[in-house]
């Protein structure tokens, strides 16, 4: 049965508590084979069958109590996040105003108490207190309101508790005021409201900037050079099409992929990680997000938006928190219970304190609603792994599976393949045998024109040599290829296609030319090691890891290799043999280009495919690397690790401020807007904490490894 993907944004997911709710949902839909949810993008992926409409997806959401909509493209997402950023400006600034006025008239009447204030006055300044605490009620505290609605039939979120601090407060104010007996706490109400009104904005600030982070689509231009009819406009990049012309300036971005109009140096460090520029020829492919870093040029757009390479990346990673962290499991696990017991703590303070001390019983009710922090838990890890996946990003490396990040940590042994991986994709000439009567030179061009017609990747060595002949009636055969250059029948490939007597090639790593029938020349084609390939292994070894080489090819070429590297090797495995090789897969990584290596890059505990493999590898691979530097396995090594400490750093600060906050603010030594203020920053600390990753020093690349 084939299957179809659809994204939907859920504006209102929260915390883990609303990720099951909606995965419950959705579960009991037939149809839904796969869900993959993005706390941090507020996104949940869906692979289903394709009979199954998206709208019914849709109304399983709306069932379980939660707005969602399909996703259309990056720019109305990011549209519509800073709509929603406006909105909530406008209301903290309405708290803002309200408290700084309730505060005034809180002071008065606090020393009105002492100093013998008359009733009639006292009752003034309440009525006034109450003027500015509606708007607050009413309009800015309503994203509370709203949200804790909705979840009585879904599941109580975090939003909850404070609503119902807020109304308590303000409905035992709003009777004292009218009756004229008991406390009132307007100065509460307007205070934590703001407070955590300031703490979503801070929170949804720093969630925008890791989105930003983390998404290549949202860091391209805003506003496209259009080439119409030989005039220049400036368009939205939202109404640029496939085929249509744009320029691009020196330093700007360009807006789209496409085909190169002229040569153009170019710099991909957003895509690869590289920051050496690339010189590209005019016709070439190159894609969006590179800077242009030589003379302008005009480029034919072939893609655009979430059909560009760039936008197929973003949604690879989008997709990439399925597979739960375990410390993720174990913030759920304790968020799933955490509301309830709140709101049983909460009850309990009061009906304690109302047997000790009824005037304190409210204020350390509210303080115990307040003061918790389930948001901090449900980010934890979700904001950590963001923020390390975009931080490899900028090192050229695509996690598909962030529960690759977790095994990182724990990994003991590297196993590298050879051809392909340690070694370059490209394959050169390195030396060359002519016979007597023919010229070096000549046979060179003559290889290069006949090779000109193979597909096969040892073909490739002789492009980057030799001249520019033509030949005729060109054959290409398994062995080889045929050809007449100069009237001159010639034929390159292997000793025997070649007609070379009594020479045995057993290696494959030579190429024999013949003209008119007679031997003339022998290449030596062999694919160099990658530049940086003998200070990646060494840094993988400096990081406590067993570096080791498994390949197919045969003993004398590993054993060259492995003497170069200084590591441990195992030549000519088959897929099986490789895969079996695999001591402990646990805990291990396993770096692999080729079809043959798939058995072992689905066994290993984390697996990276490299750039030049083919879609069906990159598939199957936990990591795939967008760059051709090895460094970025110690990259990976190293951003791995420092995320699960950030992690276990982020759940030990939100498990130990509600460990210690709670008690304090059920037994009374924390006023309602000191329990805001520590519930505001606990969320900021963690989010602050996580974007740390986003500093994390990286591996540099060799000077000219890019070029």
């Amino acid at each position: 049965m084939s299957a179809s993907v659809t994204a939907i944004a859920v504006e209102d997911m929260h915390c883990s508590a609303c990720t099951s709710k909606i995965e419950k949902a959705l579960g009991a839909i037939a149809g839904v084979t796969k869900m993959q949810f993005n706390p941090v993008r507020r996104h949940v992926v869906i692979e289903h069958a394709h009979t199954l409409p998206a709208a019914e997806l849709i109304r399983g959401i709306e069932s379980a109590g939660f707005q969602p909509a399909l996703l259309s493209n990056s720019s109305s997402e990011e549209s519509a996040a800073h709509t929603a950023d406006r909105t909530l400006l406008k209301r903290l600034g309405i708290a803002g105003l309200a408290m700084m006025q309730v505060m005034m008239v809180q002071i008065a009447l606090y020393a009105g108490a002492f100093q013998g204030m008359e009733p009639v006055y006292a009752r003034l300044l309440e009525y006034t207190a109450l003027a500015f605490c509606i708007p607050v009620v009413s309009y800015a505290a309503m994203p509370f309101f709203v949200s804790a609605a909705a979840s009585l039939r879904r599941g109580l979120n975090m939003d909850a508790p404070i609503a119902l601090a807020i109304m308590v407060a303000f409905s035992a104010s709003l009777w004292a005021t009218l009756t004229g007996d008991g406390e009132v706490y307007y100065d509460s109400v307007v205070m934590f409201t703001f407070l955590m009104l300031g703490a979503r904005y801070l929170e949804q600030r720093l969630k925008l900037r890791l989105q930003i982070e983390d998404s290549l689509v949202a860091a391209l231009p805003r506003q496209v050079c259009l080439m119409d009819n030989g005039a220049r406009r400036t368009v939205p990049l939202k109404e640029l099409r496939p085929g249509d012309r744009v320029w691009v300036g020196e330093g700007e971005q360009l807006p789209g992929d496409g085909l190169l109009d002229s040569p153009a140096l170019l710099e991909e460090a957003m895509l690869t990680g590289e920051s050496d520029w690339a010189r590209k020829p005019g016709g070439a492919a190159v894609y969006a997000g590179t800077f242009n870093r030589g003379a302008g040029f005009a480029l034919t757009i072939t893609a655009t938006g979430d059909d560009a390479r760039i936008g197929q990346i973003d949604q690879l990673a989008a997709a990439s928190l399925s597979d739960k962290h375990k410390l993720a499991r174990l913030a759920d696990r304790v968020a799933r219970y955490f509301i309830p017991g709140i709101l049983s703590i909460a009850a309990i303070t009061f009906a304690v304190w109302w047997q000790v001390d009824p005037d304190l019983a409210l204020p350390a009710m509210l303080a115990v609603l307040v003061v918790s922090c389930p948001c901090a838990l449900s980010l934890a890890t979700p904001a950590a792994i963001t923020a390390a996946m975009a931080r490899l990003r900028q090192a050229g490396v695509l996690i598909k599976d962030s529960a690759a990040l977790e095994r990182a940590e724990d990994l003991q042994r590297v196993y590298l393949d050879k051809t392909g991986t340690l070694t370059s994709p490209d394959f050169r000439v390195t030396s060359q045998h002519t016979h007597a009567g023919f010229d070096a030179a000549v046979c060179l061009d003559i290889a290069r024109a006949l090779q000109a017609h193979a597909a096969h990747p040892i073909a490739g060595a002789f492009a980057h040599s030799g001249g520019h002949l033509e030949c005729n009636d060109v054959t290409v055969q398994q062995q080889g290829v045929q050809g007449e250059v100069g009237g001159v029948l010639a034929r390159i490939g292997s000793a025997e296609f070649a007609g070379w007597p009594d020479v045995a090639d057993s290696t494959g790593k030579q190429v024999y030319l013949s003209l008119g029938g007679e031997p003339a020349a022998c290449f030596t084609v062999a694919a160099p090691l990658r530049a940086d390939a003998a200070l990646a292994v060494a840094t993988l070894r400096n990081s406590g890891l067993d570096v080791q080489m498994l390949s197919g090819d045969d003993d004398a070429h590993c054993a060259e290799i492995a003497r170069t590297l200084d590591i441990q090797y195992c030549p000519s495995l088959t897929p099986e043999q490789k895969n079996a090789a695999l001591h402990s897969a646990a805990s291990t990584m396993f770096v692999g280009d080729g079809i043959n290596d798939i058995p072992a890059i689905t066994r290993a505990a984390l697996s990276v495919s490299t750039l030049e493999t083919n879609d069906l590898v990159k598939s199957r691979a936990d990591v795939v690397l967008l760059t051709p530097r090895l460094m970025a396995l110690a990259d990976i090594i190293h951003v791995g690790r420092r995320a699960n400490r950030i992690m276990r750093e982020n759940l030990a600060w939100a498990l130990g401020y509600n460990l210690l906050a709670i008690p304090a603010a059920a037994l009374g030594y924390a006023p309602p807007w000191a329990a805001a203020l520590g519930m505001s920053a606990s969320s900021i600390l963690v989010m602050l904490n996580a974007m740390r990753l986003l500093r994390t020093p990286l591996h540099k690349p060799l000077q000219g490894s890019a070029g």
